[in-house]
């Protein structure tokens, strides 16, 4: 259980950096106001220093919104051209000097090392300042083509506080604080919070060590683990107790045997059938013995914990974090159970491969925040065509989507891919780079898997994927935004041919 909470922090503390690291990239390559004519604004302000672009970015509300505490703007020379410190929960004004590398030389491998082909180079970790640890991402500014020369860097910080430790107590379920007495002595071998730990010891907490780019200490955090400790059932008052009893063991014997002996067999055979059968049924706490009922409750207090932390790994394992629906690997175990579907009792099934028409060049368009909201925004709308217990709508990967639809003719599935392109047509996101429509379009590729396509009761998976794809290609071949659907067959049927 102890592994569990320090993956799940490993995932809770990645997350936090992923989407400082987003926000720093999108001001960094994209525009940083809302105003999308404007493609270049921040690598043409390292050239000019416009107030226009200083009154737009550098207000409150921008700290407010972001949930950053620092903004810094560097030259190629690693001087400062724009800084600005505001706590984002207090607005109260901070005064950073971390930048100064004159003063603090190994701070600058904060930087990522500069480029003039395509790309972003950035980095991303954690930093000691005056006011305590941070979280930090530097991206090099590029054109929004990822091109230009080199005009300096962009940093975003946001201070470790009570928002990114209540962020690590939703992901483990558990209670994190940053241990302020064990910061300054030895922290040799206290684990960093993204290397695997084998867990070999029981504790009732872990220290979890943060270091900057240098290796150096930035601050201590310490998880309290779930308890799993039993109290013991042999105290002191329990030995009185016992001797007292032994003293009347023969006139007491039914009357033992009924409230103690009986009670804790039950309750030690209960356990054993839980490690037998590796399940999460809980335990019966109705005891008459007070110490067999805190036995009790703390083990269904213990499995509780543990299968809430394995739902919750199992959710983030079969869902896509940005559209909630279902992502590849659940999409492959709900095929499974369609394909044996098939093979056993004869029950048809349609897979349809989606994809979004020029996603790429909207995207370049309108930037990436704009893009993931358009995929949400999509995937809603497929979402809701899959109406019946089991169909599923699942996101294949980037701008591509998979529908399975259970138990339907060709011609219901021809009047279901028409009722999509309405929806997109009805959703009407603006496409103004498409070459296909003014508004966001899909091209569709299916196919029916049908009791006489089961070959020695085999159905390969990866043909119907196959099968699939190919009818999506010919769909975009015709002028996309159109769906064509092809018959299923397996790579077997086409050797024999």
């Amino acid at each position: 259980m102890a592994e569990k909470e320090l993956k799940l922090l490993n995932y809770g503390v990645q997350t936090a950096l992923t989407s400082l690291s987003r926000l720093t990239y999108d001001y960094s390559v994209w525009t940083s106001t809302y105003d999308y004519s404007v493609w270049t604004s921040t690598y043409d302000f390292m050239h000019d220093l416009n107030e226009e672009y200083i009154d737009e970015n550098m207000v409150p509300d921008t700290f407010n919104s972001l949930k950053v505490d620092g903004i810094f703007y560097l030259n190629e020379n690693f001087e400062p051209i724009l800084t600005k410190g505001l706590h984002h929960l207090s607005d109260v004004e901070l005064t950073f000097s971390f930048y100064d590398f004159k003063k603090y030389p190994l701070n600058s491998k904060m930087l990522p090392t500069p480029i003039s082909g395509e790309g972003a180079p950035h980095k991303e970790g954690f930093i000691n300042t005056q006011y305590g640890p941070a979280l930090f991402s530097a991206f090099q500014i590029r054109d929004s083509n990822k091109f230009g020369g080199n005009r300096g860097f962009l940093i975003f910080i946001q201070l470790v506080e009570e928002p990114f430790l209540d962020l690590l107590n939703q992901s483990t379920l558990t209670k994190i604080s940053i241990d302020n007495d064990i910061v300054g002595k030895n922290l040799s071998g206290l684990p960093l919070w993204n290397e695997k730990v084998k867990i070999e010891d029981v504790k009732p907490y872990r220290h979890i060590l943060f270091q900057d780019m240098n290796g150096l200490p930035v601050t201590v955090l310490k998880i309290k683990h779930s308890k799993g400790d039993l109290p013991p059932l042999i105290n002191e008052h329990s030995l009185i107790f016992i001797s007292i009893l032994s003293l009347f063991i023969y006139l007491f014997y039914h009357l033992i045997t009924h409230t103690i002996i009986k009670p804790v067999k039950k309750l030690a055979l209960s356990i054993k059938l839980i490690d037998g059968e590796l399940g999460f049924k809980l335990l019966d706490d109705k005891f008459s013995v007070k110490e067999l009922m805190i036995v009790s409750n703390n083990v269904n207090q213990l499995i509780n914990t543990v299968q809430q932390q394995n739902d919750l790994l199992r959710k983030q394992a079969t869902t896509d974090q940005l559209t909630s629906l279902i992502n590849r690997h659940g999409l492959l175990a709900v095929l499974e159970i369609h394909k044996d579907l098939c093979i056993r009792q004869g029950i048809t099934f349609a897979v349809v491969m989606c994809d979004i028409d020029h996603f790429k060049q909207y995207n370049d368009h309108f930037g990436h925040l704009e893009g993931d909201q358009a995929l949400v925004d999509v995937a809603q709308v497929l979402k809701l065509q899959c109406k019946r217990a089991n169909d599923y709508c699942a996101r294949y990967g980037g701008e591509e989507f998979t529908l399975l639809f259970s138990d339907m003719s060709e011609n219901d599935l021809q009047e279901k891919l028409l009722r999509i392109g309405d929806a997109m047509k009805t959703l009407n996101i603006a496409h103004p780079k498409s070459q296909t429509a003014p508004h966001m379009t899909f091209s569709c590729g299916a196919t029916i898997i049908k009791a006489t396509d089961v070959v020695d009761h085999s159905l390969p998976i990866s043909d119907i994927f196959k099968c699939a794809d190919q009818a999506l290609y010919e769909a975009k071949s015709t002028g996309r935004n159109n769906f064509v659907i092809k018959e299923f067959v397996t790579l077997a049927s086409d050797e024999q041919r």
